[in-house]
């Protein structure tokens, strides 16, 4: 049973919208809201539809004229970043594997805890957010830490486990952002010192 505390109503009407378009049926939802739909662990505002998009720039700007209100906020080869009646919604082109089906619930295509755990890794990677830590402090609830980066790595043929290693305790920047609306509660410097535990003794081993 999905957690539908975790997003607003017209955030969800708005996600059901867009994975009925016949168009968007490789799409998945992934990334913060997947992952709050499915454990109920924090308010996510965002719609991240991640997949195999095969049609070009004229037909997704077709389809999306048929909502009431469409802002572009970035356009790329791949990545499109939209807000659509004041929700911001990507639509990325993605072309990594995914490790595990989607999860199907209520005509939701999801992606599975163990896809957005690898998703997770990368992102921190980049520039981890506090609610990317956050992510990932509830997914170490669900798998080791060595399991997350071995899902990573199967993942991504890019993968750098160092580069991930040393990102997993950088958190220069997630301290300066605001935290997140929880449903499960939690507290930052807990959450910092739990990962960095997690590292340790993944280190050790």
């Amino acid at each position: 049973m999905l957690q539908y505390h975790t997003i607003e109503t017209k955030t969800l009407e708005l996600l059901k919208k867009l994975m009925q378009i016949d168009e968007f049926k490789e799409l998945r939802l992934v990334g913060g809201t997947s992952l709050a739909l499915q454990i109920g662990h924090r308010q996510s505002i965002d719609i991240d539809l991640f997949g195999a998009l095969n049609i070009d720039e004229f037909e997704l700007s077709k389809i999306l004229n048929n909502f009431a209100s469409v802002t572009i906020l970035k356009k790329t080869k791949n990545i499109n970043i939209y807000l659509i009646e004041g929700i911001k919604v990507d639509i990325v082109n993605y072309h990594y594997p995914w490790i595990k089906d989607a999860l199907l619930e209520d005509n939701l295509r999801l992606a599975e805890k163990t896809d957005i755990a690898a998703m997770k890794i990368a992102a921190i990677t980049n520039r981890g957010s506090k609610k990317d830590f956050i992510d990932i402090y509830f997914l170490l609830k669900y798998f080791t830490l060595g399991k997350m980066l071995s899902f990573y790595k199967l993942k991504y043929n890019d993968a750098s486990e160092m580069l991930a290693l040393k990102s997993l305790t950088y958190f220069d920047d997630a301290d300066l952002e605001e935290e997140p609306n929880m449903f499960l509660q939690i507290n930052w410097e807990n959450v910092k010192d739990e990962i960095s535990n997690k590292l340790r003794n993944y280190l050790k081993n």
